[in-house]
């Protein structure tokens, strides 16, 4: 009997105290246009703040078709218990499918300037690499036509070095003929100047010699 007695105690005790420590759930205002909140949980207490519908409060406790409170911004009171609901009301829902909306449509509009953004930034890359390949091309046939002046420019280069060589070869000889001229010349003029001498010797003595016969005769 007195175990019996003491798990009712015990279950009492549990039943007593869980408006208190069972009932500090969250729950919405319902469908009305304004809930008030009092210091007490009767009509004839202050008015301490008001509630819209859809607001989510906090349950400390019921009494008497009252229900203790706490919203969101931290203030306490009591509110008749008929106007709160365990699950948001369907116009709360219906503003926030309609908040989630917007949000969605801004971030849809955000996406497409986005990709609008993408697709100009692509065609300018599309241009400039057009426009680079342009280049590159151009590069290449400036880079194969260098190639074909070089190959001009080293058989141009051999057949100068061939025709210079060739040149300098002749130079030589040129100079040895002039050279050998310039001796042969040198000495014919010796030779001419020598033989011009002795004729002139030569008639020189004849001379003097014709003079003597002709005074020996006189």
């Amino acid at each position: 009997m007195k175990r019996l007695m003491a798990i009712l105690v015990t279950a009492f005790t549990l039943f007593a105290a869980c408006p208190t420590a069972c009932l500090a759930d969250d729950m919405y205002v319902g469908d009305i246009t304004k809930l008030n909140v009092r210091s007490g949980n009767d009509i004839k207490y202050n008015v301490i703040a008001t509630l819209k519908s859809g607001e989510k409060v906090s349950v400390l406790s019921f009494a008497g078709g009252w229900t203790k409170i706490e919203s969101m911004d931290g203030k306490q009171g009591w509110v008749v218990s008929r106007y709160l609901t365990g699950e948001k009301p369907a116009n709360a829902r219906i503003e926030d499918l309609q908040i989630k909306k917007e949000t969605l449509q801004e971030q849809l509009e955000m996406a497409a300037i986005e990709n609008r953004k993408l697709q100009e930034e692509n065609i300018d890359l599309a241009a400039r690499l057009n426009e680079t390949s342009v280049k590159l091309g151009n590069a290449e046939e400036a880079f194969k036509a260098l190639q074909e002046d070089s190959k001009e420019y080293l058989t141009l280069k051999e057949k100068y070095d061939k025709i210079t060589k060739e040149s300098i070869g002749k130079d030589t000889k040129i100079r040895s003929l002039e050279d050998k001229v310039d001796d042969q010349y040198i000495a014919i003029a010796i030779k001419w100047s020598l033989t011009g001498a002795g004729i002139l010797l030569i008639g020189f003595f004849l001379g003097s010699r014709t003079k003597r016969k002709r005074t020996s005769l006189l």
